[in-house]
C-alpha cells in the first residue's frame, strides 16, 4: 500500500533504505510479544517524570499493558497506580515519531512535557527530541452536533452517492480492486512501486506491493479484516498491534467506494462543515467519521467528490494536513471514479501520496485465501 496506503512503508524502507516515511516497524518489531517486557530498563517511571533516573526494584512492580514497570519503593508504586495514564509509556508503546503501528523500544525513552515516550530507532529518538510537537497527534476538533449540520451532512453524502453512480450500483459492489504504479524520487535514486489493493466489502482488504530500487526488489502485503491486521513478507506473517490495525483502517477505508459503501453502518457519522475553495474549485464540505476514520470530503457544484482531507504523516513522519485532489473521473461498471489523486501536504505538493491508477475493477472474483493471514505474497 503506497501513496494513499503508506502504512507498510517502514517495512519496505528497512530493506531499501531510510528515505521512505515511516509508518510501521520492520517485521521483527511487528510481532506482538507474548509476555510483557520490562520498561525503561527498570527505571522508576514516576521518578523519571520528575527528572530523576532511579532504578526500580523487583519487589515493587506493576504490569500494565505490554510492559512491566519497576519502582524504587511503595510510595512511588502507589502514585503510579493512582494515575497510571500519567506515568506509563504513552501512545500504547508505539514509536512517538512514527505513530500508527510502529512499535517502540521500551529501553529507548524520552520525557517530554511530563510524559514518557519510546522509539523504534535512534534516528526516531533524535528527530522527535528536536521537535516533539511535529510528531505528536493533537485532539481532533469535535464533530458538529447541531441538527441542521447533521441533516445537511447526510444530504451531502446522498449527493456524493448520486454523483458516483447511484445507491443501487454502489450498494451492489461486493469486491473492488484497484492497481497503480508510482515512481518515487529518493536521495539514492528512483524507486518504482506497483500496488494492487483488493477489497472484499465491508471490512476485508489486502494490499500487495512490489518496490524496486536499482537492483533491489521487495514484495509484501498488508491484510486487514474484522479480526485483525497483518503484514506478510517472505512467507512470514506478522500480526499488528491494535494501533497498527487502526492506522491501516484509516488508510484503506478512505477510498470513495469503501467509504461511501459504509454509509449505512451504525458507526458512520456525517456532518456538514464550512465550505472552502480548494485548488480554485468552490466546495461544499462534509466531515465523515467511522471508527478510527476521520475525513472531510469536498463536493464540486456537480456533487462529485473533488477533494478528500485528513490529518496524516508526511515524508519525515511529521503530522500535518493532507488534501487529495480527485481528478480524471472515468466510468467503471456504471460508477464514476477518479483515476488521478494529487496530494497536497501543508499547502505544498506531495509526491508520496500522489498517484495515477492504471485500473479499477468492480466485483471481480477474489480468492478467499487472499484474506486469510497465511495468504501468500504474489
Amino acid at each position: 500500500m503506497l501513496v494513499i496506503f503508506p502504512f507498510a512503508l517502514v517495512t519496505i524502507a528497512a530493506v531499501l533504505g531510510p528515505e521512505l516515511p515511516p509508518a510501521l516497524p520492520a517485521p521483527a518489531a511487528q510481532t506482538q510479544a507474548a509476555e510483557p517486557r520490562e520498561a525503561l530498563d527498570g527505571i522508576d517511571p514516576v521518578m523519571l517524570v520528575q527528572g530523576k533516573e532511579v532504578q526500580g526494584k523487583n519487589e515493587f512492580k506493576v504490569v500494565r499493558g505490554r510492559f512491566i514497570y519497576l519502582f524504587a519503593g511503595g510510595e512511588s508504586k502507589a502514585t503510579f497506580e493512582k494515575q497510571p495514564e500519567k506515568y506509563e509509556i504513552q501512545l500504547s508503546g508505539m514509536c512517538a515519531r512514527m505513530g500508527g503501528g510502529a512499535t517502540g523500544n521500551p529501553s529507548d525513552y524520552f520525557v517530554y512535557d511530563g510524559k514518557i515516550y519510546i522509539f523504534g530507532s535512534d534516528d526516531c529518538h533524535k528527530k522527535f527530541a528536536a521537535a516533539p510537537e511535529k510528531f505528536l497527534p493533537k485532539p481532533a476538533p469535535p464533530m458538529p452536533s447541531a441538527v441542521d449540520a447533521l441533516q445537511r451532512g447526510r444530504m451531502l453524502v446522498d449527493r456524493l452517492v448520486a454523483a458516483i453512480g447511484g445507491a443501487a450500483r454502489l450498494d451492489a459492489v461486493a469486491t473492488y480492486v484497484e492497481a497503480s504504479t508510482q515512481t518515487q524520487k529518493r536521495p539514492g535514486g528512483e524507486a518504482t512501486v506497483t500496488t494492487k489493493a483488493m477489497y472484499r466489502l465491508p471490512s476485508d482488504v489486502r494490499v500487495e506491493r512490489t518496490m524496486t530500487a536499482g537492483d533491489r526488489t521487495m514484495s509484501s502485503a498488508n491484510l486487514l479484516t474484522a479480526e485483525g491486521s497483518w503484514f506478510v513478507a517472505q512467507d512470514h506473517v506478522y500480526p499488528q498491534a491494535p494501533e497498527g490495525k487502526a492506522s491501516a483502517e484509516q488508510e484503506v477505508m478512505r477510498q470513495l467506494v469503501p467509504l461511501l459503501s459504509a454509509r449505512h453502518s451504525g458507526d458512520f457519522k456525517a456532518a456538514a462543515v464550512a465550505s472552502a475553495t480548494i485548488e480554485g474549485v468552490p466546495e461544499e464540505r462534509v466531515r465523515i467519521q467511522r471508527g478510527p476514520l476521520d475525513v472531510t470530503l469536498g463536493l464540486d457544484k456537480s456533487g462529485r467528490a473533488h477533494s478528500i482531507s485528513f490529518v496524516g504523516r508526511g515524508t519525515d513522519a511529521e503530522l500535518g494536513d493532507y488534501t487529495i485532489v480527485l481528478e480524471d473521473y472515468r466510468e467503471v461498471s456504471g460508477l464514476q471514479l477518479p483515476f488521478s489523486e494529487r496530494a497536497i501536504f501543508n499547502g505544498a505538493p506531495d509526491d508520496l501520496r500522489t498517484r495515477r491508477l492504471q485500473s479499477i475493477a468492480i466485483n471481480p472474483p477474489l480468492d478467499a485465501a487472499l484474506f486469510q493471514a497465511a495468504g501468500p505474497v504474489k
